[in-house]
């Protein structure tokens, strides 16, 4: 027997309203986590000098949420170990110096690792460390929310 279309709708509404509830749920958790975090290593936001939110939170999205540096955390979650070059041509109009620097940059932060191979010629290897791999779990409910609740609708490139 078909479901009657009033019979499809509920069931969908119902269906998005459980998983709105389940992410306000996440953000709630996320939140109250957070604030337990702050208040376990003992940040009282008493010494800017020692803890500045705004500043250090400035610099951190600069570093992960930066031109180029989400789409080098993907590729990097996405395929585990990629060279140089590889890195390069999945990401499209990169110059090498721009790729450079960030592979650097995003190294000295500790989210990608260096790795070179003992081969002849020496190869190569970039991939995420354990602290970049939580980086990019971290993200996979944003994006998902983003993803389902419609609030986000990829465009396409422009082409040059």
């Amino acid at each position: 027997m078909l479901a009657r279309p009033e019979q499809t709708e509920a069931r969908v509404d119902s269906q998005a309203e459980r998983l709105e509830r389940r992410f306000s749920d996440l953000v709630d958790t996320c939140s109250r986590f957070s604030r337990e975090i702050v208040r376990d290593v003992g940040w009282n936001g008493g010494s800017a000098a020692v803890f500045d939110p705004s500043a250090a939170n400035a610099e951190i999205s600069r570093t992960v949420f930066g031109k180029w540096s989400l789409d080098i955390l993907t590729l990097l979650y996405m395929r585990q170990s990629a060279g140089f070059q590889e890195i390069r041509r999945g990401l499209g109009r990169i110059s090498s110096r721009v790729l450079s620097s960030k592979l650097t940059r995003m190294q000295e932060t500790g989210l990608i690792r260096r790795d070179v191979k003992p081969t002849r010629p020496p190869r190569v290897a970039y991939s995420l460390t354990d602290h970049g791999q939580t980086v990019a779990k971290l993200g996979e409910p944003v994006f998902l929310y983003l993803r389902l609740s419609g609030a986000f609708t990829p465009q396409p490139e422009p082409s040059p």
